[in-house]
C-alpha cells in the first residue's frame, strides 16, 4: 500500500481536510444564527460548490504558474547549451562538491552530457527529472476539487442519513467525526503520530467551529 504515504494521497486528504473545515465553519455559523435544517442544508451544499469551484480555479492557477516557470528554465537552458562548456564545468563542480573525485566527477558529467546535455542539466542542476505535461495542472486542479467536495460531503452525508440531527451538538459531531478520519489518514500517509495529527486537525475545526457559531450568535 505504497500509495497510502505517497505526496499525492496525502495532498488529497489535506485537500479534503479544507472541505471539511470550510463547511464546519459554514453549518456552525447559520446553526449559531439559528437556521432551520433547510437553511442548513442549502447553505452545506452551497459551501460544498463553493469550496470545491474556488479549490479547482486556485490549484489550477498555481500549477500552470509552477509549469510556467519551468518551462521558462527549460527555455534559458536550451539556449545557454549553445556553448556548454561553462555548463559542464558547472555541473563538474556540483559532482565533486558531493565528494566525487574532479577527474570522476569531469567524466561522469562528460557521458552525462553526449547523452542528453538537456535533461542532465534539468535534473541536476533545477531538479527537473520530466517535463510537466500541459494536461497536468490541469489533473491536479480536478483532484484538488474533489478531495474539498469529498471532504465537505462528509458531515453533509453524516446529517443526511440522520436528518433529525440537524441541531449545533450533531453537526459539531459530525464534524468531528470527519476530521477524526482525515486527521488519522494524514499522519498515517506523513508517518507521524496519530495523536499529533488529531490534535491539530479537531483542534482547527473546533477552533474554526467556535469562532463561526458565536459570530452567528452575535451578529444575528
Amino acid at each position: 500500500m505504497a500509495w497510502v504515504r505517497s505526496e499525492g494521497f496525502r495532498s488529497f486528504v489535506v485537500s479534503s481536510t479544507d472541505g471539511i473545515i470550510g463547511t464546519a465553519g459554514v453549518l456552525l455559523g447559520f446553526a449559531g444564527a439559528g437556521a432551520s435544517s433547510g437553511t442548513l442544508l442549502i447553505a452545506s451544499i452551497s459551501a460544498l460548490v463553493a469550496g470545491s469551484v474556488a479549490g479547482f480555479c486556485s490549484k489550477y492557477a498555481e500549477l500552470a504558474a509552477e509549469r510556467d516557470a519551468e518551462r521558462a528554465v527549460i527555455a534559458d537552458e536550451i539556449e545557454d547549451l549553445r556553448d556548454p562548456a561553462d555548463d559542464l564545468a558547472a555541473l563538474a563542480a556540483r559532482f565533486e562538491a558531493r565528494g566525487v573525485q574532479p577527474t570522476v566527477a569531469r567524466e561522469v558529467a562528460e557521458q552525462l552530457f553526449a547523452h542528453d546535455a538537456l535533461d542532465a542539466e534539468l535534473e541536476f542542476t533545477h531538479g527537473i527529472d520530466e517535463p510537466t505535461r500541459a494536461v497536468e495542472p490541469l489533473l491536479g486542479a480536478a483532484a484538488g476539487a474533489a478531495a474539498i467536495a469529498l471532504g465537505s460531503a462528509l458531515p453533509l452525508a453524516i446529517l443526511v442519513v440522520y436528518p433529525a440531527a440537524w441541531e449545533e451538538w450533531a453537526v459539531a459531531l459530525a464534524v468531528i467525526l470527519s476530521l477524526t478520519v482525515a486527521g488519522v489518514l494524514t499522519s498515517v500517509t506523513a508517518r507521524t503520530s496519530v495523536w499529533r495529527g488529531l490534535a491539530r486537525t479537531v483542534g482547527v475545526g473546533v477552533l474554526t467551529m467556535l469562532a463561526t457559531y458565536l459570530a452567528g450568535v452575535l451578529i444575528f
